[in-house]
C-alpha cells in the first residue's frame, strides 16, 4: 500500500517547461507548416465517399498517405527541403483536379478521379513527413504544443460547424481548400527565403546520433497505442451512427482548455494529458454503448475531449523526444512506424471490424479496455522513463565553456557516490555549489524560478540533505578542486 502512495506521490513531483513567453513570433512560418499539411490534407477527404475493391475513402486515403512517409526514411536530410517544395507545387498542381472529386460527378472517369484522390494523398504525405522534420528540430516545446492545439482547434470547427450546417459545406469544399493551399505556398516561399533556410536548418542534428537517451522508442510504443484508440472512432462513425459530431467536436475545443488550464498555467507534466486521454477514451466508449439519445451525446462530448487530448499530448511527447535524440536516425524510424499504421494496422483493424457480426462500438471498446489497462499496468515504468524526464528548452551548461570545469567535477562526484541525478538536476547542482542563487540560475538557464526550485529540491532530497548550508558543507570541496 506504502509503494502505491509513494508512486502516486512521485507523479506529482513532475512537470514541464512551459510558457506563452517561449513562443518566438519571427517564427510563425516553422510552427504553421505542420498544422497546415495537417489541414490540408484533410480538407479534400470529408466531403468524399469512394469505394474501390472493398475499401472505403476513410482507407484508402490513408495507404498514399503512408507510402509518402515512408520516403522520408530514404531520404538524406539534405534534401527534406527540396523534397517539402516539390511535393507542395504537385499538391497545388493536383488540388484543381481534386475539385472535381464530387458523389455526383456527371464525367465518368472513376478510376482517374481515384487516381488523382490517392495521389494527392501521397504527395500530402511527403509534405507531412518533411514539415514534421521541422516540427521536431526547429520549434520549442510550447510552439509544439501551440501547432497542435492549432489542429485540434480546426477539427473542432469541422465537427461542430461545417457538419452540423449542411449551408457551410459548399464553400467549404472549394474555396477552403484553395484558401489554404494558397496559404500554404505563400508559407513554403518564405521558408525558402535566406533567413527562412537558417531559422529551420539545424546542424546539430546528425546521421550518428543514437538518440536513446531521448526514450523515443518508448513514446512510438505510446503512439501506436494512440493511433489503435483513434481508429475506433472512425470505424464506429462510419457504421454504428453513435457518435454525434457537435458533441464530438465540443470535447475537442474543450481539450484545448484544459492542455491550456494544465500544462501552460499549472506546469503539470505530460503524465497528466496522457492519463485523461486513455480515462476520457474509454469511459466515453462506455457509455455509448448504453442505447440512448443522452448517452450518444454525452460519451461523443466525452470521447472527443480524450481525441483531442490523446493528439495533441502525443505529437508533443514524439516531438520533443525526436528533437532531444538528435537524430536523424530516430525521426526516420517515427516515419517507418507512421507507414506500418497507416498501411498495415488500419488494414488490421479494418478486417477484424469487418469478420465481427456484432455492433462496431462492442469491439471498439473491447480494444480500448485492453490498451488502456495495458498502459496503466505500465504505468510506473512510464513515469520513470519518459514521464519523469526533463522536457525543457532551456539553455544548458554544457553549451557554456564557463561551466566546463565544474561540470566536469561534479559529475565525478555523481558517478562516485551513484546519485542518479538528471541532466538538469546536475546542473543545479553545479550552479549551487558555485555560489548562484536560484534567481541568477533561473535567469542564467533562461526557465522559471519555480522550476529550478524544483529541480533543487528534488536535488536535495536525493542528496539526503534539508537545504544549501548542507549541500556546501558536503560537497563543496567539488567546485574547489
Amino acid at each position: 500500500m506504502m509503494s502505491f502512495v509513494s508512486t502516486v506521490k512521485r507523479f506529482l513531483y513532475t512537470r514541464d517547461e512551459l510558457a506563452v513567453t517561449n513562443i518566438r513570433r519571427e517564427l510563425w512560418p516553422l510552427w504553421l507548416i505542420f498544422p497546415l499539411t495537417v489541414i490540408l490534407g484533410d480538407f479534400r477527404y470529408f466531403n468524399l465517399y469512394i469505394e474501390f475493391a472493398g475499401l472505403q475513402s476513410y482507407e484508402l486515403m490513408l495507404y498514399p498517405l503512408g507510402l509518402g512517409w515512408l520516403v522520408l526514411v530514404f531520404i538524406p536530410k539534405r534534401l527534406m527541403v527540396p523534397l517539402l517544395n516539390i511535393a507542395a507545387v504537385c499538391c497545388a498542381v493536383i488540388l484543381p483536379f481534386q475539385l472535381l472529386l464530387t458523389n455526383d460527378t456527371s464525367l465518368n472517369l472513376p478510376g482517374a478521379l481515384l487516381a488523382v484522390f490517392m495521389a494527392f494523398q501521397f504527395f500530402n504525405g511527403i509534405c507531412a513527413g518533411c514539415a514534421f522534420s521541422i516540427f521536431c528540430f526547429r520549434l520549442n516545446n510550447v510552439e509544439r504544443l501551440f501547432g497542435m492545439a492549432l489542429i485540434i482547434f480546426y477539427y473542432s470547427l469541422y465537427y461542430t460547424v461545417y457538419r452540423y450546417f449542411p449551408s457551410v459545406q459548399a464553400v467549404y469544399k472549394v474555396w477552403g481548400g484553395i484558401t489554404v493551399m494558397a496559404f500554404y505556398l505563400v508559407i513554403i516561399f518564405m521558408l525558402n527565403r535566406k533567413s527562412g533556410k537558417q531559422a529551420y536548418e539545424d546542424n546539430e542534428v546528425t546521421e550518428s546520433a543514437d538518440g536513446k537517451s531521448s526514450n523515443i522508442k518508448i513514446v512510438i510504443a505510446l503512439h501506436i497505442i494512440y493511433y489503435t484508440i483513434m481508429c475506433m472512432i472512425n470505424y464506429i462513425e462510419s457504421a454504428d451512427n453513435i457518435i454525434y459530431s457537435l458533441p464530438y467536436g465540443l470535447g475537442q475545443l474543450i481539450s484545448i482548455l484544459v492542455i491550456v488550464l494544465i500544462m501552460l498555467i499549472s506546469n503539470r507534466n505530460s503524465l497528466y494529458i496522457w492519463l485523461m486521454f486513455l480515462v476520457f477514451s474509454l469511459f466515453g466508449l462506455s457509455i455509448v454503448n448504453y442505447n440512448s439519445e443522452a448517452a450518444y451525446f454525452a460519451g461523443s462530448l466525452i470521447y472527443g475531449l480524450g481525441d483531442g487530448l490523446g493528439y495533441i499530448i502525443i505529437y508533443y511527447l514524439c516531438s520533443g523526444a525526436i528533437k532531444k535524440s538528435k537524430s536523424i536516425k530516430m525521426f526516420r524510424l517515427f516515419c517507418l512506424v507512421l507507414f506500418i499504421e497507416y498501411f498495415f494496422i488500419s488494414g488490421i483493424l479494418s478486417q477484424a471490424f469487418d469478420r465481427y457480426e456484432g455492433s462496431n462500438h462492442v469491439i471498439a471498446l473491447g480494444v480500448v479496455l485492453f490498451l488502456c489497462s495495458c498502459c496503466f499496468l505500465v504505468l510506473p515504468y512510464l513515469q520513470k522513463k519518459l514521464f519523469a524526464e526533463d522536457w525543457t528548452d532551456g539553455l544548458h551548461l554544457k553549451n557554456m565553456p564557463e561551466f566546463t570545469k565544474e561540470l566536469a567535477e561534479t559529475e565525478k562526484v555523481n558517478v562516485k557516490e551513484h546519485l542518479d541525478l538528471t541532466e538538469r538536476e546536475h546542473e543545479v547542482f553545479t550552479m549551487l555549489l558555485k555560489g548562484m542563487t536560484l534567481k541568477d540560475i533561473a535567469f542564467t538557464l533562461k526557465i522559471k524560478f519555480s522550476t529550478i526550485n524544483f529541480h533543487s529540491n528534488n536535488l536535495y532530497r536525493k542528496l539526503g540533505i534539508s537545504g544549501r548550508a548542507e549541500l556546501s558543507a558536503k560537497y563543496g570541496s567539488a567546485a574547489q578542486d
